[in-house]
């Protein structure tokens, strides 16, 4: 399952007094019109997407979007278009993950479940070059024993 961010779409709200609703049209093909696909959304002036739109679509393509107001009556006014488009599309995930085997070893030494103060383990990796500790400089990495 792919992750999407959601966008939050805000406007301001319509000088009218009888808007009752708003209307979000979109399109992912060609300039959004009067005849793209649509839903209404309330009287809000902000929509999450994809989330708050079940028909909002997740396409490949940008998306054109759209809000109108909505009156009493039906009627709608003129269209305030996004200018950004916007894309609800995710990248191919990695390919062949694998693990590889290495020469150089990671030294760990664990905690003591029976030492009162439980402390966690010691990393004793060796230097950043990969090459191993000598004996005598891995021993001076461990810790002393009470």
């Amino acid at each position: 399952m792919a992750k999407i961010k959601k966008r939050k779409l805000i406007w301001e709200p319509s000088t009218s007094p009888n808007v009752i609703s708003y209307k979000l049209y979109w399109a992912s093909e060609g300039e959004v019109n009067y005849d793209s696909p649509s839903a209404m959304i309330g009287n809000v002036t902000e929509v999450i997407l994809p989330d708050q739109v079940p028909s909002f679509p997740m396409v490949e393509e940008a998306i054109q979007l759209a809000i109108t107001a909505v009156n009493e009556m039906g009627n709608e006014s003129d269209m305030m278009i996004v200018a950004a488009p916007f894309q609800f599309s995710v990248p191919t995930p990695p390919l062949d993950p694998r693990f590889e085997t290495l020469k150089e070893y990671h030294f760990y030494q664990g905690s003591n479940p029976d030492r009162e103060d439980k402390k966690s383990g010691i990393d004793l990796t060796g230097p950043e070059d990969g090459t191993d500790l000598p004996l005598g400089k891995f021993s001076d990495h461990l810790p002393i024993r009470e």
